[in-house]
C-alpha cells in the first residue's frame, strides 16, 4: 500500500484532482440547482425537465467523446512537449464538434414537441419538457465549446482557468434560476422554461471567459488559426485513434436515452425519484471526475514522456484508489440520503424510490466506477480506445437495455426492482471484462511520435 500511496503521488494528482472536481462540482449544481428549484413546484416539472435534457445530455456525451479522443493526444504530447501538435488536436476537436452543437440547437427549437414525445407518454410532461426544451437549446453550443477549451487547459495541467469560469457560469446559473423560475427581481415567473433561459444564459459565459483570459494570458488556447487548422496529413490519424472513444460515448449515450424512455413509461412518480436520485450521484460523482482526469493526464504525461514503468505505476495507484473513495462516499450518502431527499418537494411515492435507489448506491459506488477510471483514466490515456468501445457497448445493448426493457416493460417488475437488477448486471459485466484486459498489460499504445508533414 505504501508504494501505492507515496508522497510523490500525492504531490502529482491532488494539484491536479482538486481543482477538476471542483470544478465538475460547479457544473453539476446546474442540474442540482434546476432541479431544487424546480422541485419547490412539483414532481412533474422536476421529471419533466430531467427528461428534456436527455438532450443536452446527449450532447455532452458527444462532446465528451470527442475530448476524450483528444486527451489521449493531449496528455501524451504534453509529456513529450509538442506545441503545436496541441493545437491541432485542438481544432480537430473544433471542426468535429461545433457542427454537432448546431445541430442538436436547431432540431430542438425546430421539432421540441418530436422529441418530448420519443421521451414519454405522459401529455403533462411532454407540455412542460417543451417549454423547456425550446430556450434550453441556445445551451448546445456553449456546452460543445466549453468542453473542447476546459479539456485542452486540464490535459496540459492548466486546470484553475475552467474552475473560476464554472464557478462564475454556476453562480449566474443559481441567480437565473431563482429569478426566472419563482418571478423575483421583478421578472416573469416562468416556471421550467426560466430554468431553459437561466441554463442557455449562464452556459454561454464558460466559455467567453475561458476566450478572454487566455487571450489575455496568451496561454495555450491562443495561437494563429493557420496552426490550429495545420490538420492536413493529422486529421485522419487522430479519428483513427479517436473514432472508438467518440462512438464509445455517443453510443453509450444513446444507450442510457433509450433505457430513460423505458423508465419515462414506468410511472412518472419512478421518474420523479430516479431523476432525484441522478442529481444526488452527480454531485458525488464528480469525486471521481476528478481523480479520473488526473489519472489521465498523469498515465498520458509519463507515456510521452517515455516513462511506461512509471505510467503503470501510477494506474495501479488509481485503481486502487477508487474503491477506497467508494467506501468513504458511500457512508455519507449512506447517513445523509434521508434528509437529502426531503430537499426535494416530491411525492411520497418518489421519495421511497428515492431512498431506495441510493441505499443501493451508497454500497456499490466504488464498484461501478472502476470501469470508468479503468477506460477513461488508463485505457484512453494509453492510446487505446478500442476496448473500452467494444466492453461498453457489449454490456449496454446486449445486457443493460434487455433486462430494462424485460423486467420493466414486458414483466412489468417494480421500478426499484428493475432498476436495481439492470445496474447490478452492467456494473459486474464490465468490472469483469476490464479486469482481465487490465491485467494483460497491452493498454500502453504512444500516440505521441504520430507526425504530420
Amino acid at each position: 500500500m505504501k508504494k501505492l500511496f507515496t508522497k510523490a503521488f500525492f504531490r502529482e494528482m491532488l494539484p491536479l484532482a482538486i481543482p477538476i472536481a471542483l470544478q465538475n462540482l460547479l457544473m453539476a449544481s446546474f442540474r442540482l440547482i434546476d432541479m431544487l428549484m424546480l422541485g419547490q413546484l412539483n414532481g412533474d416539472a422536476l421529471a419533466a425537465v430531467d427528461l428534456a435534457s436527455q438532450v443536452s445530455f446527449f450532447v455532452d456525451l458527444i462532446s465528451f467523446g470527442v475530448s476524450s479522443g483528444c486527451a489521449v493526444f493531449l496528455a501524451q504530447y504534453h509529456g513529450a512537449n509538442n506545441i503545436d501538435g496541441i493545437r491541432r488536436v485542438m481544432g480537430c476537436a473544433l471542426v468535429s464538434l461545433v457542427p454537432v452543437g448546431v445541430l442538436a440547437t436547431v432540431l430542438s427549437i425546430l421539432f421540441p414537441h418530436v422529441i418530448m414525445q420519443a421521451l414519454t407518454n405522459d401529455e403533462s410532461l411532454r407540455a412542460i419538457g417543451v417549454s423547456y426544451l425550446s430556450v434550453a437549446a441556445f445551451s448546445y453550443i456553449a456546452i460543445v465549446l466549453n468542453m473542447i477549451l476546459s479539456t485542452v487547459l486540464r490535459s496540459t495541467e492548466h486546470v484553475h482557468l475552467p474552475l473560476v469560469a464554472s464557478g462564475v457560469s454556476a453562480a449566474l446559473n443559481a441567480l437565473l434560476n431563482y429569478a426566472l423560475i419563482f418571478g423575483h427581481f421583478g421578472m416573469p415567473a416562468l416556471g421550467a422554461r426560466g430554468a431553459g433561459i437561466a441554463t442557455a444564459i449562464s452556459s454561454a459565459v464558460g466559455p467567453l471567459i475561458l476566450l478572454v483570459v487566455s487571450i489575455a494570458k496568451r496561454n495555450i488556447l491562443i495561437a494563429p488559426l493557420r496552426k490550429v487548422f495545420a490538420l492536413k496529413g493529422f486529421f485522419l490519424p487522430f479519428w483513427k485513434r479517436s473514432l472508438p472513444a467518440f462512438l464509445n460515448e455517443t453510443l453509450w449515450s444513446l444507450s442510457v436515452v433509450i433505457v430513460n424512455m423505458i423508465f419515462g413509461h414506468m410511472g412518472k412518480e419512478n421518474y420523479a425519484g430516479l431523476s432525484t436520485v441522478r442529481t444526488i450521484e452527480n454531485l458525488v460523482f464528480v469525486f471521481f471526475i476528478g481523480v479520473c482526469h488526473s489519472c489521465n493526464i498523469l498515465v498520458g504525461k509519463h507515456i510521452g514522456m517515455g516513462d511506461e514503468p512509471g505510467a503503470k505505476r501510477i494506474a495501479n495507484s488509481f485503481l486502487v484508489l477508487t474503491p477506497l473513495m467508494g467506501l468513504f462516499l458511500g457512508a455519507i450518502v449512506l447517513m445523509l440520503r434521508g434528509p437529502v431527499v426531503d430537499l426535494f418537494q416530491i411525492e411520497d411515492a418518489s421519495k421511497a424510490v428515492a431512498r431506495a435507489l441510493l441505499l443501493m448506491y451508497a454500497f456499490e459506488i466504488g464498484f461501478r466506477n472502476i470501469p470508468y477510471i479503468a477506460v477513461v483514466g488508463i485505457f484512453r490515456a494509453g492510446g487505446d480506445t478500442r476496448i473500452g468501445f467494444f466492453g461498453d457497448l457489449a454490456v449496454q445493448y446486449l445486457i443493460v437495455i434487455p433486462v430494462a426493457a424485460i423486467l420493466g416493460l414486458l414483466l412489468k417488475l417494480p421500478f426499484v426492482t428493475t432498476f436495481i437488477v439492470m445496474q447490478l448486471s452492467d456494473d459486474v459485466a464490465k468490472n469483469l471484462i476490464y479486469f482481465l484486459y487490465y491485467r494483460k498489460d497491452t493498454w500502453i499504445k504512444p500516440v505521441a511520435r504520430i507526425r504530420v508533414d
